[in-house]
């Protein structure tokens, strides 16, 4: 496995910002930050109950109004063993920051290309190609952003996109929502035939069409699902393991039970069979990419939205060390693990709004099991007919930009217990929690098993608090819904999870 230098440095600002990893630099962090000790593989998997790490996202702002019976007890840390300094190195130029996020600006976007003839199928393929799709509109103030995870490599002539995230910035709110397009979507791409889209990238690319791989894989977004992107950031395997370990490695809510085969053989010669139970993982880079590319004993789908995991988890990582702040003193030359079509003026711009993001402003979508139709290619290839009428209105979530006053809007909190006997259950409700827009706060459990999750609610007026949505968040019934008199409370539901959770939904 290739190591890489102790000066490789990744902004990826659109890595999750979302998700846009941007770029390697071979820069020297001016002030590194605190050694970040890692978690070996073979504790992370052979437990269920690794250490408790509370996200900095999820810290309560304030004491909840009821008090818990149960006192927490401190655990002291040990202090970091010290490290040795740096040699000094040569800093890169300094590059001017950017004024204002505004100065990302998107290019001209793309439009259809016209099609003379009739759309030609692969000589061997009876399948009817399907007409376009109206073209969507694309607000002005929105920068899209192709993300595309490759496993290309310098001397291969035949690579796919296995990773395909279209992201949509609105830099003035901000937000960032990210929509994952399975690899196996059976598409027309323009000028050629039916195929997987993830093929768009490399018929574009060894067919010098014009715009390259980006310019074809636009075409094919425009004529089978109405969009385009400004941007793209193409990352290969190599990038996302060097993106994860420069960090230290991230922190990953994992809901659902993942087994398949490790990717590299031990001393033995064998492939060793990993089983990740659910819980608060911390991943190095390798895991994250068998994390993110497992597919042995879940669908396709399942491994789109662990992508989006990921992604999100190296944006925290990267708020939480207050990297964005670095990107002038870091930036030097892009690396062939990366490519980009973003300017360093464009990643600025992103690094701003990566750093003012808040969870809240994140949205994940999908093409999922609703928007296709699974068939059988004349090959015998297993791949999904996109179904434009539930397409559409996921495509119009995703550009819709959210209302201006989302952010300042009054939050809802949620007390949440762990009541299951499992650890870290508490935090992969409080995940949950924040997509759905709530402030999970990680309460003090009374250290009862409960068998059944209840929610606990300290207000007569539940209008306005969130209670019927967080009743079908987690099936909860009426029955199991209290109400306990505390007009002191500060916050007003509580979640006790029981257990009968089912944390992977």
């Amino acid at each position: 496995m290739k190591k890489f230098k102790p000066a490789i440095l990744i902004l990826f600002t659109v890595s999750l910002l979302i998700a846009l990893a941007v770029f390697v630099t071979q820069a020297v962090l001016p002030a590194p930050q605190p050694p970040v000790t890692l978690i070996p593989l073979a504790e992370v998997l052979a437990t269920d109950t690794p250490p408790r790490v509370i996200p900095a996202t999820w810290t309560p702002t304030f004491t909840p109004g009821p008090t818990a019976t149960s006192t927490p007890t401190n655990t002291p840390t040990e202090t970091p063993t010290p490290t040795e300094t740096a040699t000094p190195t040569e800093a890169p130029s300094p590059l001017p920051a950017p004024t204002s996020v505004n100065d990302l600006i998107h290019p001209p976007r793309p439009t259809p290309v016209v099609i003379w003839i009739t759309p030609t199928p692969n000589p061997s393929s009876t399948y009817t190609i399907p007409t376009a799709v109206p073209i969507q509109p694309i607000p002005d103030d929105a920068i899209t952003i192709l993300l595309l995870g490759s496993d290309q490599r310098p001397d291969w002539n035949d690579w796919h996109t296995d990773a395909i995230q279209y992201v949509v910035v609105y830099p003035d709110v901000p937000s960032v929502t990210m929509l994952s397009i399975p690899r196996d979507l059976y598409v027309y791409v323009p000028g050629f035939w039916m195929s997987r889209i993830n093929f768009a990238d490399m018929y574009g690319e060894l067919n010098s069409y014009e715009g390259g791989g980006l310019g074809l894989f636009n075409q094919t977004l425009l004529y089978n699902l109405g969009i385009s992107a400004d941007y793209y950031v193409k990352v290969n395997f190599d990038g996302l393991i060097g993106i994860v370990d420069t960090l230290g490695g991230v922190d990953v809510p994992v809901h659902c039970k993942l087994e398949d085969y490790w990717p590299y053989p031990d001393e033995t010669g064998e492939y060793p069979w990993l089983v990740m139970q659910p819980g608060i993982k911390h991943m190095d880079g390798e895991l994250a990419l068998w994390y993110s590319r497992s597919r042995k004993t879940s669908s396709v789908f399942s491994r789109e939205q662990r992508q989006q995991q990921v992604l999100e988890g190296i944006w925290r990582k990267a708020k939480q060390s207050n990297l964005f702040e670095t990107i002038p003193s870091l930036y030097e030359q892009k690396s062939y693990l990366v490519q980009t079509d973003l300017g360093i003026g464009d990643m600025l711009s992103l690094g701003m709004v990566a750093a003012r993001l808040e969870p809240v402003n994140l949205s994940r979508y999908n093409i999922g099991r609703a928007q296709v139709i699974p068939y059988v290619t004349e090959q015998g290839g297993n791949v999904f007919l996109p179904v434009w009428e539930a397409i559409q209105p996921v495509i119009t979530n995703v550009l819709t930009k959210p209302s201006e006053n989302r952010a300042t809007q009054a939050a809802v909190y949620v007390e949440v217990w762990n009541g299951t006997g499992y650890a870290d259950w508490d935090q992969l409700a409080a995940d949950r929690l924040v997509h759905a827009g709530y402030v999970p706060i990680l309460g003090n459990s009374d250290g009862t098993l409960y068998p059944q999750t209840q929610i606990v609610y300290f207000s007569e007026v539940t209008k306005g608090i969130g209670l019927p949505r967080l009743q079908s968040l987690f099936k909860v019934s009426e029955a199991n819904t209290l109400y306990q008199q505390d007009d002191a409370a500060a916050v007003k539901l509580r979640l006790i999870l029981g257990q009968d959770y089912v944390t992977c939904p």
